[in-house]
């Protein structure tokens, strides 16, 4: 725990004398604000927030990033009451240009325009003043409404003073429609990551359709936990995944695509993939089934061919041909960074198959092959042909399985031995740490066994 600085003790001392503290802004240096707002905030002194509020002279007031998790509400009302106040007063002479509620994505510190502020409107230095910008993040879930109503309402009651701008906007809800309302007063065009998350009809993308066309600065998409609590025939399938296309291949800043657990998309995903015309940086599809006719079409889509970040975790692979990967891995082996293929029952063969294009990977930082059922000879040779990842900073292999015994026990001796003269391997090159070695998940609590790191669970069946 480093200590305070001096700022930080001085804005302490002040802050003992509210009184003191609120005379003392009229002559206190601008430079010294943003710190004191900060410990204002922290420390519970709604009088001294509402003072340098209403004086506040810097273009942006990062109020998300002073807010404690759990906080009380009063002091973030206060701030909004105040500048509530600043919008209405005439003449318009108030400095603020950008107010933003994230929590994250800011420091306290930055209450000057800039990179923070990129995917913003820009605003012009001439005319007249224009509409102050609220910058948020939305995450909706069942029964957390107050935030997005309360924001919509200050929007409707100042309209033309403030305008909304979401950053990102996840949606956990069954359905749709109790959302759909409050999207008027979000600006569309200017979020940037959008996540439906436990959608329980799919149908209801299609009442989507019609919003992603204005999302012409969506650079992240995420699709989770998507549940079909009817029977969906196969033509409405098709329908559904037709007009989803026909809206992502309007995308173009499009850098990020996720697909957890979406079994819906089904024999359909090539048919999503295909519709991006632009090379991603970031592609997951994880705890997902891929039918063989869409994972031989995988490597032909143009969004994988300069992939930096690519997951496929828990999608069982071994049914399938390794060569789909095998050429994805050459593609992108000049732009690759970060490969997942963790719980994707990978064996010897397969891997032997892919590992020459897997070592061509020069860029590649971290690399996770947890729950892959490979034997001794096999790891050790894919340890020996990392070898030459030179970037590599976070490898985690699973622990080879030779050490179970008995329909999945796990033998301890075994283990400590193998993974003992594995790591005694890795030393040889120089790259023993930040290398972990992990069991399959457990059964009952799901939670993996890291040699050397963690405790092994209750619930987990082992001998030695």
């Amino acid at each position: 725990m480093s200590l305070p600085s001096l700022q930080e003790l001085a804005g302490q001392s002040l802050l003992r004398n509210e009184k003191l503290a609120i005379s003392a802004l009229e002559t206190l240096p601008n430079l010294l604000l943003p710190q004191l707002f900060k410990q204002a905030y922290e420390g519970g002194h709604r009088n001294v927030l509402k003072k340098i509020v209403s004086s506040w002279p810097f273009p942006r007031l990062p109020l998300g990033a002073v807010k404690k998790r759990n906080a009380s509400e009063s002091l973030e009302n206060a701030v909004l009451e105040e500048v509530d106040k600043l919008l209405i007063q005439s003449p318009r002479e108030y400095k603020l240009e950008v107010l933003d509620l994230r929590s994250v994505g800011q420091e306290p510190m930055d209450v000057l325009s800039g990179p923070v502020d990129s995917w913003l409107p820009q605003t012009s230095c001439e005319g007249e003043k224009k509409p102050l910008k609220v910058a948020v993040n939305l995450y909706l879930r069942n029964g957390n409404f107050n935030k997005l109503s309360c924001l919509s309402q200050w929007a409707e009651k100042r309209k033309g003073l403030l305008q909304l701008y979401c950053h990102e906007f996840h949606i956990w809800l069954p359905f749709l429609s109790g959302c759909k309302c409050y999207l008027e007063y979000v600006n569309l065009q200017y979020i940037v990551v959008l996540g439906l998350h436990s959608l329980h009809n799919p149908a209801e993308f299609l009442d989507l359709i019609s919003y992603l066309g204005h999302l012409m600065n969506l650079r992240k998409l995420s699709i989770s936990n998507i549940q079909e609590e009817r029977v969906i025939s196969l033509e409405e399938r098709r329908h559904i995944v037709s007009g989803l296309a026909s809206k992502l291949l309007n995308l173009e800043c499009l850098q990020e695509l996720h697909l957890e657990n979406a079994s819906f998309f089904k024999g359909h995903l090539h048919k999503l993939l295909r519709s991006l015309k632009t090379p991603l940086d970031d592609l997951a599809v994880t705890h997902c089934t891929i039918s063989v006719p869409e994972w031989n079409q995988f490597s032909k889509l143009i969004c994988v061919s300069q992939l930096q970040h690519l997951s496929l975790e828990n999608v069982r692979l071994a049914s399938l041909s390794p060569e789909p990967l095998r050429i994805l891995l050459v593609k992108a082996a000049h732009t690759l960074v970060d490969l997942n293929l963790e719980d994707c029952h990978i064996k010897d063969s397969y891997l032997y198959a892919i590992l020459p294009a897997l070592s061509r990977c020069l860029q590649l930082r971290t690399f996770s092959f947890y729950g892959n059922p490979l034997s001794m000879g096999a790891l050790k040779r894919l340890l020996r042909s990392t070898a030459n990842l030179e970037n590599l900073y976070r490898e985690l292999y699973p622990v080879p399985r030779d050490c179970y015994v008995d329909n999945g026990t796990l033998h301890m001796e075994l283990t400590r031995n193998h993974c003992n003269e594995l790591i005694g391997i890795l030393k040889t090159f120089w790259r023993s740490e930040r290398i972990y070695f992990g069991t399959d998940r457990c059964h009952r609590c799901n939670n993996r066994y890291i040699y050397n790191k963690t405790s092994m669970c209750r619930c987990r069946r082992f001998i030695g």
